[in-house]
């Protein structure tokens, strides 16, 4: 049975992937036609989502018993068990094939690997389709690649002819221009953050991790690991300001003590915070420009009138990676993997002493990548900015000093550190 591997270089797949299953007859792949398929994608596990919450429609979990008799609901679920019963649903429907959507997607080592199985045993009997970014995350069983440019086939062939005609052209990023220098340089003491025996607990039972130490200090570069659920993002949060649980726990942040009478703004100044759901705080007209001028002012959007010398730095950020001439656009018209190298100028302009990376590479393809791998290289290695990436894996070329990884036990997760 062949199975496909797609990468389509179009940012959107939805007009690939509604002609595929809706049988019309621009559909790339012949073969496919006159047949039925189905999608396993995030999109479709987001409207059984919608349905739970607003209709109490259960179908994904209806088997699905908690301890009190009750009726699980999807959202109580993690992203891979979501993602099991999606799949487990759609495999008792009938259908001939079955389109994957990127499907490890916000997903860890062991969830990839436990969705990995189930997948092998559903290909046994259905035609599959995945819809890849990354080449190292194609199913093992796939016996087809196929490139997509433009909604027209360029390639079609074995894993092997596909490395060789795309994969293995693609050239480790390479910036031509040392980082602009700082503005004004934010004076902090070392160490940046120590956690001392911290422990997070929710509703006063559900311990998340248990007697945590770690320092970060001036200049380090760490990879945060750990799986879904093992407690990351509560510690980015005791971080940032953002998280009460902190109170009472033995946390020092930029040389002085959590709770000694500094402010979540305090904090947030020294330090500059990626996400890509960030994206979705900036829906309104501001330009590339401007995007990065608010990282001057810790703001969302520009409300302030910005210095000649601001602006004059700006343009050199945007010039280095390329995007000068875009400084007009609108931040919403670039593609993603553009919207998040403008989203870390704008948390790296003010030079603060703690850059936060939170799965800076989440859903961008391996061109992105690498320039975000070598971007973040670049930043470790001309300023003495320390640096969080948190991420379920490493990147092919990037260089982090040390690890610091979340193991989880009986009671919450313990920290382990891996020089």
């Amino acid at each position: 049975m062949n199975h496909i591997a797609v990468f389509n270089s179009a940012t959107v797949q939805t007009k690939f992937v509604d002609n595929l299953l809706k049988d019309r007859e621009q559909n790339l792949f012949p073969e496919f036609r006159g047949k039925k398929g189905a999608l396993f994608s995030a999109t479709v596990l987001k409207k059984f989502l919608l349905e739970e919450l607003n209709h109490d429609d259960f179908t994904l979990t209806k088997h699905c018993i908690d301890g009190n008799g009750n009726t699980r609901s999807l959202g109580s679920f993690s992203s891979g068990q979501q993602k099991k019963l999606l799949l487990t649903y759609l495999a008792k429907q009938k259908f001939d094939f079955l389109v994957l959507d990127n499907p490890y997607d916000c997903l860890d080592l062991a969830a990839q690997q436990s969705l990995a199985d189930e997948l092998t045993k559903l290909a046994k009997g259905v035609t599959l389709i995945q819809l890849f970014k990354i080449r190292d995350e194609v199913l093992p069983f796939i016996n087809q690649y196929c490139f997509v440019e433009n909604n027209v086939v360029q390639f079609l062939g074995s894993s092997e002819e596909y490395d060789a005609f795309f994969f293995k052209k693609l050239k480790p990023y390479e910036f031509t221009r040392n980082l602009p220098l700082p503005l004004k340089k934010i004076e902090v003491e070392n160490p940046l953050v120590k956690f001392t025996d911290v422990n997070i607990f929710y509703e006063q039972t559900r311990q998340i991790v248990n007697n945590i130490n770690w320092e970060i200090n001036k200049g380090e570069f760490w990879h945060l690991k750990g799986p879904n659920g093992a407690g990351k993002t509560s510690l980015l949060t005791m971080i940032t300001g953002d998280n009460p649980k902190a109170f009472g726990e033995d946390i020092v942040l930029f040389g002085r003590k959590k709770g000694s009478g500094e402010t979540v703004w305090d904090l947030k100044k020294n330090m500059g915070y990626f996400s890509p759901n960030l994206t979705q705080f900036f829906g309104k007209l501001f330009t590339v420009q401007h995007m990065v001028l608010s990282g001057f002012y810790d703001s969302v959007g520009l409300y302030e009138k910005p210095t000649g010398q601001e602006i004059k730095e700006v343009d050199k950020w945007l010039d280095l990676v390329g995007l000068k001439d875009k400084k007009q656009m609108y931040f919403v018209r670039l593609s993603p993997e553009i919207q998040r190298i403008v989203l870390i100028i704008r948390a790296l302009v003010k030079y603060p002493p703690l850059l936060i990376l939170d799965e800076p590479t989440n859903e961008l393809d391996d061109y992105a990548t690498s320039m975000l791998t070598a971007f973040i290289n670049k930043i470790h290695k001309e300023t003495d900015i320390a640096i969080i990436y948190v991420s379920h894996r490493m990147l092919k070329g990037l260089e982090p000093s040390k690890v610091f990884e979340l193991i989880p036990i009986q009671h919450g997760s313990i920290g382990k550190i891996i020089s």
